[in-house]
Order: C-alpha cells, then structure tokens, then sequence
C-alpha cells in the first residue's frame, strides 16, 4: 500500500506543483491588475477596455513561470532527464535514423492526423449537444477575443510547448517508469483532460491525450506531440476565429475527418512496426511503443 501512495505522489507532484504555481501565478496578476484599477481612473479604462488582452497576458505569465519551476524539478530529481538530457537521447527526428521512409512523411502523417482529428472531434462534440451543459462558451469568448498574432503565438507556441513538457514529457514519463504502458497514456490523458477546466475541453483534451501519446511512442519523440498539439491548436483556434467551424458542423464532415484521422493513426501504427521489423530493434528497445525511458531507472515492482 506505502508502495503504491508513493507511485501515485511521484507521478501527480509535477501536476499539482504546476497547478499550484499555475493558480497562484494568475491570483498574484490578478491582485496586481485590480490593485492598478482601483487606483487609477485612467488604468482601470484600459484594463476594462482591454480585458480579454490582459487575460491573455496573465494566462502567458503563469504557464511560462510553471514551465520554469517544471525544469528545475526535472533538473533537481535523480531520476528525471533534463530537457537537454531527453533531446539528445531522444532526438528531433521521428523513430529511427535508420527509418524506412523519409522524415518528412512522419512530419506530414502527424499534421495531417492533428487537423482531421481535431476537426473531427470538434464536429462531433458540438454535433453531441454537450456543448450547452458546459462553460466552453466563455472560454472560447476569451480566446477569440485577444488580437490575432497574439493568439498564434499563445495558442500555437506557448501552450503546447508548457503542455508537452508537464504532460507528455514529465507526467506520462515518470508514469512509465512505475506503470504499464496503457494504464499511463489513459491516466496521464485523463489528467490532461482535466487540467482544461470544462466540460467540451475536458473530453476533447483526453482523446487527443491519447492520441499524443501515441504519437510519442510510434515515432520515438515526444517531438510528434508537440506538433500535433500545436497544428490542433491553430486550426481550431484559426478555423472557429474566421467561422468556418460552424460551416462544417455536419455528420458527413465529421465522418470523412475522422476516417482521415483514423487512417493516419494506421500509417503511423503500420510503419513503425514494419522499421522494427526490417531493421531491429535501437537503444535496446525491444518493441514500438516506448519512447526512451533510460532502463535503469525504470522501477521492479
């Protein structure tokens, strides 16, 4: 039972010290902002004129201070890569050096699954009436609320990349070295989907947790996850800004894009498999689906 609580603590640690640092980061710009207001008229008018901006601002702030605190916990625990660490053991490329096919056609397989599968998963979400149950509306508000180019960059750049690191790169790494493969990408997923606040989020964020982690082990880099959470991203947050959402809000949208998300999964599925095959095993790994964990700090139960 001791055992076990400590599995659990290790794993959730990172979670809820970035959601601490995460919470307490947006009540401290929070106060100062409301502070500034209540003592200057001329401060308040553009505060109140440009709320969604200083949302935006704030939410900017406290991911890039919980990403810091995440690297210094990574670089503090004996069992944990330094980012440094993990690129160079993982690499920027996609499985293997000595792939089957080029690298560009990982890249490609990835973009492609991100936009049909967020496109899909959106369709079908908003198709499913779930949207009214849920605070996603005031979310997306803000979100399309901020000027374009700021957008891109929070959306686009700075979330994946907080995300990837606490997600994929932290959580389902250290849940790797104490559980088994399915139970960590269903759990960390879980969390990711959690960690959205809402409803619509919540559901969207677990599935394309799984499939991140997927990609991660398919192509050997947790490299995959960033990119298909970056390209999900800005096609939502591009697509749903200019309307077109809404234009392809159909069962027959939803359908062709998940069929296409479907059919990129297998590409992926099938081409790892077939370089494992006809090339053998790298580093000592013995089959698709794990993305480097250094063996010797993985822990006999």
């Amino acid at each position: 039972m001791g055992r076990s609580f400590k599995k659990v603590i290790y794993v959730l640690m990172p979670f809820l010290v970035y959601y601490v640092v995460h919470g307490a980061t947006r009540f401290l710009m929070m106060y100062i902002l409301q502070y500034i207001s209540s003592h200057s008229a001329g401060a308040y008018g553009v505060i109140r004129n440009n709320d969604a901006v200083f949302s935006g601002i704030i939410s900017l702030l406290d991911m890039l201070i919980g990403a810091v605190v995440l690297i210094i916990l990574m670089k503090h625990d004996i069992e944990e890569l330094s980012v440094w660490d993990y690129l160079n053991l993982n690499g920027l490329s996609f499985y293997r050096k000595d792939r089957l096919r080029p690298a560009w056609l990982s890249w490609a397989v990835i973009i492609v699954q991100a936009v049909s599968m967020a496109l899909g998963l959106n369709i079908l979400i908003g198709l499913s009436g779930i949207m009214k149950l849920s605070s996603y509306g005031e979310t997306a508000g803000a979100q399309y609320s901020i000027p374009l180019w700021f957008g891109i960059f929070l959306y686009g750049l700075v979330s994946p990349l907080v995300e990837e690191l606490l997600f994929r790169t932290i959580v389902y790494g250290r849940m790797k070295r104490r559980f088994s493969l399915v139970i960590s990408i269903v759990v960390s997923s879980m969390f990711f989907g959690l960690y959205h606040g809402n409803l619509v989020q919540g559901i969207y964020g677990f599935i394309m947790g799984v499939i991140m982690c997927m990609a991660c082990e398919y192509v050997h880099t947790v490299t995959a996850a960033f990119l298909m959470h970056s390209v999900a991203n800005l096609t939502i947050y591009l697509l749903g800004m200019r309307g077109v959402l809404i234009n392809l809000s159909s069962l027959s949208c939803c359908l062709i894009f998940m069929g296409i998300a479907l059919i990129t999964i297998g590409i992926e599925v099938t081409g790892a498999r077939q370089s494992l095959s006809k090339l053998g095993p790298i580093e000592g790994i013995e089959k698709v689906g794990v993305f480097y964990i250094d063996p010797t700090l993985i822990e006999e139960d």
